[in-house]
């Protein structure tokens, strides 16, 4: 079924995934989880623990082994993707740009937008300073973005995430590249952008997901743990560990 509006509410119902060349090895395992409409969802834990799998089923590249993933109440393996994909952005860790204007990078693949479009996403995505030195609309980034620093690119594909205006977003591991100074102006874009839109976050640091309305901590294909930083903090479990190890040794 073709989807033509989305509100952005994500249900796994005892959702189960194995990858066909290990069937015996269940990447997910029994999860339940229900994101609301403009949710904001971290998910954490070790390499291997299934966040990636999680992601994969939310941009729908891969479905469910078992269970059902609903989207919006209507279960995702009936829907036509391409067309859920059009409420969809994805901001990775590196961010495919081509050589070309900064516009066509930007409006990349959507032909019904104006200069003003693409201008308003740039702003908001703390990207103009730079835009404006290189010449505008028109300038042309080379190929991969050769010409721009890694926090330059990042802040241009949530430019290109913002003009698209989706229901649903996908960040995975999207500032794990960058130093603490472009960390900053990219955190303040992707701020703008998570508002008010469903959105899954996986990152390594946990300084990127304290902010999130819940947390879930992922251990082995299983859900292990959820809540707010506050409540998982509070009941000093896997995450709180988690949270321990990343600050380090702290010495008085």
């Amino acid at each position: 079924a073709a989807v033509d509006a989305v509100r952005g509410e994500v249900r796994f119902e005892g959702v189960r995934f194995a990858y066909d060349d290990a069937p015996d090895e269940v990447a997910i395992e029994g999860l339940d989880l229900h994101v609301r409409p403009g949710e904001t969802v971290a998910l954490v834990g070790p390499s291997g623990s299934g966040k990636s799998t999680v992601l994969n089923m939310v941009i729908g590249f891969l479905s469910p082994t078992g269970g059902r993933l609903a989207l919006d109440g209507r279960d995702m393996a009936e829907l036509d993707l391409r067309t859920y994909r059009r409420f969809l952005a994805v901001v990775p860790q590196e961010s495919l740009l081509f050589e070309g204007s900064i516009r066509d990078n930007v409006t990349y693949g959507s032909s019904d937008l104006s200069d003003d479009d693409v201008l308003s996403a740039l702003r908001d995505a703390n990207a103009m300073d730079f835009v404006e030195q290189m010449g505008g609309l028109d300038a042309v980034i080379g190929e991969r973005g050769a010409r721009l620093s890694g926090g330059q690119r990042q802040r241009l594909a949530i430019a290109r995430a913002l003009v698209r205006d989706p229901r649903v977003l996908v960040l995975d591991e999207a500032t794990s590249a960058l130093d603490n100074a472009s960390e900053r102006l990219v955190q303040e874009a992707l701020g703008r952008l998570m508002r008010g839109r469903t959105t899954f976050v996986v990152a390594h640091r946990l300084s990127t997901i304290r902010g999130a309305d819940r947390i879930a901590v992922m251990r082995r294909g299983r859900l292990v743990e959820i809540g707010s930083h506050a409540e998982l903090m509070a009941a000093d479990g896997a995450y709180a560990e988690l949270e321990r190890l990343a600050s380090g040794p702290v010495s008085a």
